[in-house]
């Protein structure tokens, strides 16, 4: 599938669904299966607690997953995991490789994803070369606990300089994700909305229905 086909799938993906096997109540590679038997085509692997031997094969089963679905594979903050998976991209934070320098290495066929936390941090991941922009926390989340929640108001500061395509993250919810459709973002991205779920297959697909 090539770059610019994959970009499309993320422009409309509607939910992104990012792993955490710590923070799940079923093995990750149900979950996963379960998010894209309900129309998922977005996936991060952030398995921060795995060592790279095990995030490599989970990776691989992930991967011929979203390879059966037509979805999108990114790694989170290993650009070798996702060089050796040949995933469709990674997922880069503020402590990781800078993005232009990914880019060296990873080429221009490769997707590159940054979280951003301001509108400088934006346009700096913009300027860099990025894909597409988290922005985050829009709600409070203990995923992200160094970082205080923006709410609405930071994300109408960030989205003037937001020139590739963004998705939100951060205590999306069921029951709030409605408000953050004005913004037209690509997708919202979740962990334990999706994760914890006791049914995963039809949590995505009331996720799915209400941000479409």
């Amino acid at each position: 599938m090539e770059k610019n086909r994959k970009m499309e799938i993320i422009k409309n993906s509607g939910i992104y669904l990012v792993s955490s096997q710590d923070l799940s109540v079923l093995p990750t590679i149900d979950i996963v299966t379960g998010a894209l038997e309900a129309g998922c085509r977005l996936v991060q692997l952030r398995e921060k607690k795995m060592s790279k031997k095990e995030l490599f094969e989970l990776g691989l089963s992930v991967k011929k997953l979203t390879d059966i679905y037509g979805a999108v594979l990114i790694i989170n903050d290993h650009i070798d995991i996702a060089l050796a998976l040949n995933a469709d991209g990674v997922h880069l934070g503020l402590d990781d490789i800078p993005v232009n320098i990914a880019r060296k290495v990873l080429g221009e066929e490769y997707i590159i994803g940054a979280s951003t936390h301001n509108a400088d941090e934006l346009k700096a991941a913009v300027m860099a070369g990025a894909d597409y922009v988290n922005i985050g926390p829009v709600f409070p989340t203990g995923t992200k606990p160094d970082h205080k929640a923006m709410g609405l108001s930071g994300i109408e500061e960030m989205l003037p300089f937001a020139s590739v395509p963004y998705t939100f993250m951060g205590g999306i919810r069921l029951n709030n994700i409605q408000s953050l459709k004005q913004y037209q973002p690509a997708a919202a991205a979740m962990i334990t909305e999706i994760t914890r779920a006791n049914n995963i297959k039809e949590r995505v697909t009331q996720l799915l229905k209400v941000a479409g």
